[in-house]
C-alpha cells in the first residue's frame, strides 16, 4: 500500500458489514429509496486521519453500490459518499477505487 493510497481489494469482513449497518439510514437518505438488502461484498481501505473505507454493497437483484464510509480515530462513523450509477447501481466487477465525494457539508 502507498502512503495514503488505498490497499487491495478483499472480501467483506463482519466488521465492514457493522460499518455499513451504522450508516444504513444515511445510505437510504442519499439513495432515496430503501434498499432490499445492503450487503457488503468487498472493500478496500486508506489510512488517513482515520480510515476510509471504500465499501462495495449489494442493495438487491443485480444492483451494487460503493459507499465511502469514514472512521475516525475516536470511533466515530461517518458516510462520506455513495457511487450509484444513477440508481443503476455499479456492476458487481466495478473495481473499487478511491472517490472524492463528501455528503456532509
Amino acid at each position: 500500500m502507498l502512503c495514503g493510497g488505498t490497499n487491495t481489494e478483499q472480501e467483506a469482513t463482519p466488521e465492514v458489514q457493522a460499518l455499513v449497518e451504522q450508516v444504513k439510514e444515511d445510505v437510504i437518505a442519499t439513495l432515496g429509496q430503501t434498499a432490499a438488502t445492503l450487503e457488503a461484498s468487498h472493500f478496500k481501505t486508506q489510512v488517513v486521519a482515520g480510515t476510509n473505507y471504500f465499501v462495495r454493497v449489494h442493495i438487491g437483484d443485480d444492483k451494487y453500490v460503493h459507499l465511502r464510509i469514514y472512521k475516525h480515530f475516536s470511533g466515530s462513523v461517518e458516510l462520506h459518499g455513495v457511487r450509484h450509477g444513477e440508481l443503476g447501481g455499479v456492476g458487481a466487477q466495478e473495481e473499487l477505487e478511491y472517490f472524492d465525494q463528501n455528503i456532509k457539508k
